[in-house]
């Protein structure tokens, strides 16, 4: 917004106040006339105003014009504090309006002028707060003129002008504390923008030519100080300029020098009587040795402390002003102004020289210098004229520009040299201030200079860090607990920078000749940590957050990698992070163009400073350090481990030299072939070498003949340097040698080596070699203190007399010697890391600063997570020890700061594998959730312990927040879990005996309970109570230890079950098949431990926790059903420490236990199985349930037979061969019908603790009689006892199937039986050999709904369980006869069944069947509890037997139809198996067998079944068409004989049956075997002998059955016989091919039946010629019914030797008709045979 006129109105303004004030002034009084035309300051400003009324626009003048009155008003001496106050008020008005234009092309001229005009400032004083409004406004007019956009065009040496008259305010004590703060604050502006528009300037040649006017000068030295003054060059004389009150010499524009001469003492403001108008004060005075008075108050009598000043060395410019500076040897340079005007108005101008242009040009780079260099000399700790609040100043200042330019610094060499050298110095000692303040502001600029430049200061930052290191761990009184705070928190800012750890690591640690500075470091904090034993201060809480931070930052990296598919794409964003900082914009140099003044026509325009600072931060950073990229961690450990390897061989050279190159060439730091030159590095690389040993070593003779010392010796750079600078710096490196031969070999080479250097200054090498020695000399004759006793020191014409004619007979050059006499003289040649103080440090900075100008001072930045892994495991030990420390010792709400850091430990080494790292995590964690048992696993606790514990962890929030911090980790990161499982589950058991555990932890699914679920809680028996007062005192005692938890304890329970519940204990588990495989093995392996197995029986007392046992088993069961995938690897070992639980339980007498693992066993095969891979390998585990002892499967039958059916049901289209299929049906034979199982040796199963589980197959009688301990399992010794008797049955070929038809010693063999004597009664086949015990109902109905899912599914039998499944039906065939075992036992006779005591005791016993089928019953535990119900209950058991033997006659019976089916349908798919024709042994026969069994039951309902099925259905089959006759002769052997001998009054079964039922069974049996023979007639005929055999035997049945029967029986008996007769005769069967009749089988037929019914060959074969078949038809059929009112049979007769072919055709009558209703069916076949012959005659 332009102002009116532009400003003229203003101009008009400020010039009418200070005309109005300097009229009312004591100069102009208006009691005297004053003319105005003659006053000189008067007469300016009315010329002033008639040119501004001539105008009516400002901007038709130049600024100078209307500026000029102004500022003559501000440097007139003779002027009073409030006008110049006045005049300095207007020009800062004007500056503000901005009424001088930017864009003036004088505008450097002018802004020269208010520049010069403030800084030359003169004024009488008044009193001290009037002049101090004064100085403010010289504050105010600088501040606003460096601040405003004209700024921008002071020159150099003008703004060095003005920041010397701010630091003269700022630094006068006795000006007020307002005014020195306001000085102090328009510094840190001032500086702000310097530093801002750093960016903006480049280092030039022309800068550097202008850089060497601005030297240090030494303030102390008057001679130095005279010498800079002769320096002085005048460009331009400026005529003398009069005032009234002191007469000023011009001002010339020479070099201006700020200096604090040390030896100059003044006070505070330098007065000199001037005029009587007062003193006069000058913003550039010159301070004088004779301090004068000083103002009139009383304040101002006191003493004036003596500081030093700051001066503008000029000509003769009077003392005006002192102030007091911050440094004694610091110069900035200034120029007055190159015109002005003087009192009489005078326009003084420069003449326009290239030169002069150049001096007026904008501040650049030199100014900016030259101020920083002196802000660091203000901050030197060694100057004693430095006060504290100098310094204090200087740090302050500097940490404005390192906040607003620390990253553009390090662009500047010159910037940077001053950085590297003097700052880092000064900061570095300013470490050692005991000035608090100081101290902080120290290291607040020390973070930002190393946050920034640490690129180029390795070395630098290693030293700082050092004295860091000892003021934290200092336990001097000295260092306040304030101290070490605020160096622990500026460590911990440090840490916190991205990065800066891992260049610590990358920079130090893993630099050879660097201490470890990460790893101590981290170890300092750790033990500080640590030292809180008493109380936990907040340095205790930072170190530990030091600690964390490096956790936090790799955390950070973890989370960032998972996030990110590509590390590149991080590396691309770090950059652009990392160089975007905050920074506040400078609003005043927005597009201002600037005029640089060298060209009028060339103007630069000035962009936003924010684009400066963002954009070039990161560039710096890549340009000074280098990225660290390609050092992988591979390469790092092997610098690791050769650092360690010099480490011990640096102290072993430090004892004996050659034992150190010895070592090191052994470990391959060395070549194993000495190599001079690499040894010669090694001594001059190697700082930890003492210097001592080097100078012994390099000086041996056979080491300087091995060119060690040459090699050592060439190792230096003397090029340039004076023989005694370069001998100097040759023996810092090593100890001369005390002997003087030595000491000659060592100069020698070094004068050989510089001479040649320096291009052979002297006249030979023995010159350069003698001035050596003779400097030797001189040292120890300059500084020797016994050389000085003895002898005078040599002076300079000594020393240059005793080396005259030296230099190959001439004189060396004498100002050469002068100058090495006073070096030597004035500084002593020393070894400098033997010396203390000063020196020792001088030298060591030197060291380093020339370290960091090598390679080994290259600095890598690090802006990946590529190390990492090797930070963590550094900082890992000394983080978890602090963390767990500070958990243990914080409040109850102070933890959460640690758990954070114990998550974000456990993220990392989850994310890095770190497995030991996170196991010690969890175990710290467990040990804080005080549940961690103390004791072993299987003692228990008293019960009021265990509700303490529940109490107190109810009240413990540090307890509580633990335990989730636990499981969190656990549900993040199990896949890491390795050894600390073991912690885990050992809480878990905790929670169990405290009873914390959440519901579905203690509820596990049971297939033998109603609603599928089961709690895990054993119910302890209640000992019976005894009435008494003693036995109520001592339950009242003994109670103690089962009372129930008070209300307020149930309240902190609920508290520690919330917490609990919180904690989701469940989802661990079902979490599991997430893990990895290798957490998952170690969590099995950490369960499998904990299961226990008993070692002693329950009996012995052995403590043994019962119920944690059982809680760990269902725990691994969940695990594995869960991770049922992936078991395959891991079943063995589930499957080994499961059979010895079951074991172990059955033989102790652990009944819960056995039980729950029964269930366990089959729930883990129930749904393991479901896998077809993994389905044989668990079902091969389950022959361990056939190694318990019979006994103890009648116990557990209920658990097991209910599993087998619901196994089934989930998978048994999974089993598949027949190996599988036995072990299914050998379960369900042993647990459903009592078999005694098989015997079996399988070595993959271990080996329990109380002797093999080989369990005894088939055990004798006698074996039986003996008292066998209840242990649930046969042992070795019960195995070998079993041997010796009689065996029931050999094994077959798999070695654990017992029950096997055709190997039994039992069974009868195939082949044809003879006819049975009366006496001997052969052995019925229809008995399956099998050793039956008892056996529960329930599992027998069970079982049997599984046997009824396997046949009746198609898919299920196959080939190869075929047999097996047959077996198993006749097993249950045999346990289900006759009602059951016990219902036989109470059908037989009163000496084979057990006594009433013997059976309540369950013991086993045997009784051997009366049956005559040598049936062998072993009878195990009755359980008669079972049975022993009302009647009601025993009627309708006995209905579920008869109800199962009819059903397993119909499942026979679906079977036997099947049977050729499955075989043929296996063979269309390409498999090996029988053909149809061979399936009568494996198949049909047995299966006939199981129902023939079951028609000799005694229950009428089963056996009418049973004989009908065989009768009407069974052999009529279509597929046994295919059977040869030596297989229907096995099917009357096998069946229908020993049927027939059951009818038998021999038979036992026979005696016990209903007359009526027996007669029956006689007839309708008979019927069957005449039907089959007739039927295969044709067939049989085929066997030659063997059916005469065969036909005897029918014979000699038909014949027993006539005689031992009713007269019903024994015609019906002989009807069935006519009917044979003829049927046999019609087909031919008794004659020859030719017709003629077979004399030998009719003979023997005729001859036997005569034996009982002598008439009937002549009833029925009379006339024999005349029914001799004599027709030649092919084919005639002739239909018959042998048994009227039963099934009519039609018989295709083939005449001619063909065979008959017979269908049945059912009547539907009935079979049970009387006899005296049916007809005699051989009349009716007679009359059929004549008209078969009719038929034939007529053809």
């Amino acid at each position: 917004m332009a102002l009116p006129g532009n400003g003229i109105y203003v101009v008009r303004g400020e010039m009418a106040t200070l005309m109005t004030a300097m009229r009312r002034g004591t100069r102009w009084n208006a009691t005297a006339y004053v003319d105005d035309e003659k006053d000189s300051l008067l007469k300016l400003f009315i010329d002033l105003k008639l040119e501004l009324n001539r105008i009516e626009d400002l901007r038709l003048i130049e600024p100078q014009v209307f500026l000029a009155p102004f500022l003559e008003v501000i440097r007139t001496a003779d002027t009073t504090g409030p006008l110049t106050s006045l005049a300095l008020s207007s020009v800062n008005k004007f500056l503000s309006y901005g009424l001088i234009d930017p864009t003036s092309p004088n505008l450097a001229d002018i802004v020269e002028r208010i520049a010069d005009a403030v800084t030359h400032a003169r004024f009488m004083g008044t009193d001290q707060s009037s002049d101090g409004v004064t100085f403010m406004r010289v504050i105010e007019v600088l501040h606003t003129l460096i601040r405003s956009p004209e700024g921008a065009a002071v020159s150099n040496e003008s703004m060095c002008e003005v920041m010397l008259s701010c630091f003269k305010i700022c630094f006068e004590p006795r000006l007020s504390e307002l005014l020195r703060r306001s000085a102090e604050q328009s510094l840190k502006d001032m500086v702000l923008l310097f530093f801002m528009r750093l960016p903006q300037f480049t280092e030039e040649r022309s800068d550097t030519m202008l850089q060497k006017r601005f030297t240090i000068g030494d303030a102390a030295s008057g001679a130095t100080q005279e010498k800079l003054k002769r320096k002085a060059v005048t460009h331009v004389s400026a005529a003398p300029r009069k005032s009234s009150a002191v007469e000023e010499p011009p001002q010339t524009p020479q070099s201006a020098n700020l200096t604090v001469p040390g030896h100059l003492k003044a006070p505070i403001l330098a007065t000199t009587p001037a005029s009587p108008a007062g003193n006069i004060l000058d913003m550039q005075g010159k301070i004088t040795q004779t301090p004068t008075t000083t103002a009139n108050t009383g304040e101002d009598e006191t003493p004036v402390p003596e500081t030093p000043v700051i001066q503008v060395e000029s000509t003769d410019s009077e003392p005006l002003l002192d102030g007091e500076t911050g440094e004694a040897a610091g110069t900035l340079a200034e120029a007055n102004s190159s015109e002005y005007i003087n009192s009489v108005g005078v326009r003084f101008t420069q003449q326009s020289t290239d030169h002069d242009v150049a001096s007026l040009s904008p501040y650049g780079l030199p100014f900016i210098q030259e101020l920083f260099r002196f802000l660091i000399i203000l901050c030197n700790p060694l100057d004693k004229q430095n006060s504290d609040s100098m310094m204090h100043t200087g740090l302050s200042l500097l940490t404005v520009a390192f906040e607003v330019a620390a990253d553009n610094i390090g662009k500047y060499e010159g910037l940077l040299e001053l950085v590297k050298d003097d700052l880092c110095r000064n900061l570095i000692s300013l470490l050692s201030s005991e000035r608090l303040s100081i101290f902080a502001a120290d290291l607040q600029l020390c973070f930002l200079l190393f946050e920034s430049l640490r690129g180029h200061l390795k070395f630098q930052l290693e030293a700082y860090l050092r004295k860091l290191s000892e003021i934290i761990a200092s336990d001097n009184p000295k260092t306040p607990y304030e101290m070490r705070e605020l160096a622990l928190d500026n460590l911990l800012q440090l840490w916190r920078i991205p990065g800066f750890v891992t260049e610590l690591y990358i920079n130090y640690d893993c630099d050879l000749y660097c201490t470890d500075m990460f790893e101590s470091l981290t170890n300092l904090l750790s033990k500080y940590t640590l030292s809180a034993t008493n109380a936990v201060y907040s340095t205790h809480i930072i170190s530990m957050d030091t600690l964390i931070s490096v956790i936090d930052s790799i955390e950070r990296n973890c989370a960032a990698s998972k996030n990110s598919n590509n590390r590149e794409s991080l590396q691309e964003v770090a950059p652009a992070t990392g160089g975007s900082r905050h920074s506040r914009h400078n609003s005043g140099l927005e597009g201002i163009v600037i005029d640089s003044g060298h060209s009028a026509a060339v103007e630069e325009k000035v962009e936003n400073i924010a684009s400066f600072i963002n954009a070039s931060s990161q560039r710096l950073r890549l340009q000074s350090g280098g990225e660290g990229v390609g050092i992988t961690t591979e390469q790092l450990a092997n610098v690791k481990q050769k650092k360690r390897l010099l480490s011990q061989g640096t102290e072993r050279f430090n004892q004996r030299p050659e034992k150190g190159i010895q070592y090191l060439q052994e470990h391959g730091i060395l070549n194993a072939e000495l190599d001079p030159m690499q040894v010669a590095l090694f001594l001059r690389e190697n700082p930890g070498l003492d210097k001592k040993m080097i100078g012994e070593y390099i000086s041996k003779k056979k080491n300087v003949d091995s060119k060690i010392l040459i090699n050592f010796v060439d190792s230096f750079d003397f090029t340039g340097l004076r023989v005694d600078q370069a001998l100097r710096l040759y023996l810092e490196t090593f100890r001369l040698p005390g002997e003087a031969p030595l000491i000659f070999l060592v100069l020698e080479h070094f004068s050989d080596h510089w001479h040649k250097q320096n291009q052979d200054p002297f006249a030979n090498v023995d010159a350069a070699f003698r001035l050596a020695y003779a400097i030797i000399m001189l040292n120890m004759d300059q500084h020797n203190s016994n050389a000085k006793r003895l002898n005078v020191p040599m002076t300079l014409e000594d020393f240059t007399k005793n080396l005259r004619g030296l230099n190959g007979g001439e004189d060396f050059d004498q100002e050469m010697l002068a100058q090495v006499f006073n070096a030597i003289k004035n500084e002593e040649i020393v070894m400098p890391a033997e010396q203390t103080g000063l020196v020792r440090e001088n030298y060591q900075w030197k060291v380093l600063l020339r370290r960091g100008d090598t390679h080994d001072g290259h600095f890598h930045y690090v802006h990946d997570a590529s190390y990492d892994v090797d930070i963590f495991n550094i900082v890992w030990g000394a983080s978890l020890s602090a963390l767990s420390f500070m958990f243990d010792k914080s409040t109850e709400t102070g933890y959460q700061r640690t758990l954070a850091g114990f998550s974000k430990s456990a993220a990392i080494s989850a994310h890095y594998n770190l497995h030991s790292d996170f196991d010690a995590l969890v175990l710290t964690l467990c040990k804080f959730t005080t549940l961690l048992s103390s004791v072993e696993q299987h003692e228990p606790s008293p019960a009021n312990n265990e509700i303490q514990q529940a109490v107190n962890f109810g009240l413990n929030g540090k307890a509580q927040a633990a335990m989730r911090t636990v499981f969190l980790l656990v549900h993040d990161y199990g896949d890491c879990l390795r050894e600390s499982w073991k912690h885990i589950l050992d809480l878990y058991l905790q929670l169990f005996r405290l009873k914390l555990l959440p519901k579905s932890l203690i509820e596990v699914e049971d297939f033998c309970e109603a609603n599928g679920k089961a709690m895990l809680i054993l119910e302890k028996p209640r000992e019976k109570q005894e009435s008494g007062l003693f036995s109520s005192l001592y339950s009242f005692i003994s109670s103690e230890g089962q009372r129930e938890p008070t209300y307020e304890e149930q309240d902190f329970i609920k508290h520690g079950r919330k917490c609990i519940k919180e904690c989701q204990l469940d989802q661990m588990l079902q979490e599991s098949k997430f893990v990895q495989l290798e957490s998952l093995q170690e969590l099995l392996k950490c369960v499998l431990a904990l299961l226990k197995a008993p070692q002693g029986h329950k009996s012995i007392g052995l403590p043994y926790a019962e119920d944690q046992t059982v809680f760990w088993m269902e725990f691994l069961v969940k695990i594995v059903v869960h991770n049922r995938d992936r078991m395959i690897p891991l079943w063995p070992a589930v499957r080994d420490q499961m059979y010895l639980l079951l074991m172990g339980s059955a033989s102790c007498g652990y009944d819960y236990l056995l039980n729950r693992c029964i269930v366990a066993v089959l729930k883990l095969a129930i749904y393991l199985m479901r896998n077809e891979e993994l389905c044989p390998i668990v079902l091969q585990s389950l022959k361990m349930l056939l190694m318990l002892k019979p006994a103890l499967l009648l116990r557990i039958s209920k658990q097991i037979s209910i599993g087998i059916y619901e196994l089934l049901k989930t998978s048994a289209q999974n089993i598949h061969s027949e190996q599988d299929w036995q072990i299914i049906f050998n379960l369900l034979e042993c647990v459903g019908a009592g078999a005694v199982p098989p015997s079996y040796d399988d070595a993959q199963l271990p080996m329990p603790p109380n002797g093999s589980a080989k369990s005894d197959g088939a055990i004798s009688g006698e074996e039986d009689a003996t008292p066998v301990p209840e242990r649930g399992y046969t042992s070795d010794s019960e195995i070998t006892k079993a041997s010796a008797a009689p065996a029931a049955s050999s094994p077959s070929a798999e070695n654990w199937i017992l029950v096997n038809n055709k190997d039994s010693e039992l069974t009868t063999a195939s082949r044809p039986q003879s006819p049975p004597s009366l006496s001997a009664p052969a052995i019925n086949t229809l008995v399956y050999s099998c050793q039956l015990l008892d056996h529960a109902p329930f599992a027998l109905f069970k079982c049997w709904d599984s046997l009824a899912f396997i046949v009746r599914s198609v898919a299920h039998i196959t080939p190869y369980n075929f047999e097996a499944c047959v077996r198993c039906i006749r097993i249950f065939v045999e346990a289900c006869r006759d009602g059951g075992i016990r219902q036989r036992r109470k059908l037989d006779s009163a000496a084979k069944q057990k006594s009433a005591k013997k059976r309540s005791e369950r013991k086993p016993d045997m009784a051997s069947s009366a049956s005559s089928s040598n049936l062998t019953l072993l009878t195990g535990d009755p359980a008669d509890n079972q049975i022993n119900g009302n009647a009601a209950e025993q009627e309708d058991l006995a209905q579920r037997y008869e109800q199962l033997s009819i059903q397993l006659l119909d499942l026979m019976y679906t079977l036997y139809t099947r049977t050729a089916q499955i075989f043929r349908w296996w063979a269309e798919e390409g498999c090996t198996v029988p053909q149809s024709a061979a399936l009568w042994s494996p198949g049909w026969c047995p299966l006939l067998q199981g129902i023939a069994r079951l028609a000799m039951d005694r229950r009428r309902e089963v056996r009418t079944h049973a004989i009908s099925c065989l009768q009407q259905r069974a052999l009529l089959v279509h597929d046994l068409q295919t059977l040869s006759g030596t297989e229907w002769c096995s099917c009357f052997h096998q069946v229908l004989f020993p049927l027939l001998n059951e009818l038998l009054p021999e038979s036992s079964a026979a005696g016990q049956l209903d007359a009526s039922l027996l007669e029956e069974s006689r007839i309708r049996t008979a019927t069957i075997m005449s039907k089959v023979f007739l039927q295969h007639l044709t067939t049989l005929i085929e066997l030659g002998n063997a059916f005469n055999e065969l036909w005897l035997d029918i014979l000699d049945y038909i014949e027993r059955f006539m005689k031992v029967g009713s007269d019903t029986l024994s015609e019906q008996m002989q009807e069935i016989l006519k009917n044979m007769l003829l049927v046999m005769h019609s087909v031919r069967v008794f004659h020859n091919q030719d017709g003629s009749l077979q004399q030998a089988l009719w003979e023997l037929t005729w001859r036997r039946i005569g034996e009982f019914l002598p008439n009937l060959k002549d009833e029925l074969f009379h006339d024999e010629d005349s029914i001799t078949p004599a027709i030649s038809l092919d084919f005639t059929q002739i239909r018959f019914a042998p048994s009227p009112g039963t099934t009519e049979y039609s018989l295709t007769l083939p005449l001619y030797g063909y065979s008959p072919k017979i269908s049945s055709i059912t009547t539907g009558k009935s079979d049970t008709l009387p006899a005296t209703q049916r007809k005699k069916p051989w009349a009716k076949f007679r009359s059929k045979l004549k008209l078969l012959k009719k038929v034939g005659k007529k053809n």
